[in-house]
């Protein structure tokens, strides 16, 4: 009997050869699924200015922000685009607070805020002020009151604060807090010039 036969490599190369392309293709495979990181230029928006209206969010009223460019042009829930100036929501105060998800799971975000975002300027003075659109209605039940047991507008302060920040780089140019009072009360906050690079002036 012929013992060299036994001695043959080519089973072991097959198998070898087999491996190594079962974990060629695995490799392939698995870098074609990886995805590519996002661009942070894609997520960050282009902005030179934000400016930012909070107030209480345990009420319901609903104030809105008004900002006027120096081309007259001004953005507010009227006019939500305006040249580069952009509101980002119009905040109804409780209204929109509540959203329902597929399951029928209603979700309260307690956040009463509007933004408006400058993503260029011209130079010039920007006027901000803020207008007290609605005070919450609500059931009076003092029972000495003439309008008990009627549905009536909230009354008394609440506080806001109203922030002006520059992006780049990042800064906090002016900020003011201070209470409303009024359905309807209008309240000039600040003006603030900046020159044709955004660069902040003053007020």
């Amino acid at each position: 009997m012929d013992k060299n036969k036994f001695k043959s490599m080519t089973a072991y190369l097959d198998m070898l050869w087999i491996l190594l392309a079962g974990f060629g293709a695995m490799f392939i495979i698995a870098y074609l699924m990886i995805q590519p990181p996002a661009k942070t230029a894609d997520i960050i928006k282009k902005a030179e200015y934000i400016i930012v209206l909070g107030w209480d969010s345990e009420v319901g009223d609903d104030i809105d922000l008004w900002v006027k460019s120096p081309k007259n042009v001004t953005v507010c829930f009227r006019n939500k685009s305006g040249g580069f100036m952009n509101l980002e929501k119009d905040d109804l105060g409780r209204q929109n607070d509540t959203i329902v998800d597929e399951f029928g799971n209603r979700i309260v975000l307690k956040i009463n805020r509007e933004i408006i975002t400058l993503r260029g300027v011209h130079a010039g003075e920007y006027e901000v002020m803020i207008h007290v659109y609605n005070r919450e209605m609500f059931q009076d039940t003092n029972a000495e009151s003439d309008t008990y047991g009627k549905m009536t507008k909230r009354s008394g302060q609440v506080k806001y604060t109203v922030e002006v920040i520059k992006i780049n780089p990042y800064k906090i140019v002016y900020a003011k807090e201070g209470v409303y009072e009024h359905h309807k009360q209008e309240i000039s906050i600040v003006r603030f010039t900046v020159d044709d690079d955004a660069e902040f002036i003053g007020f």
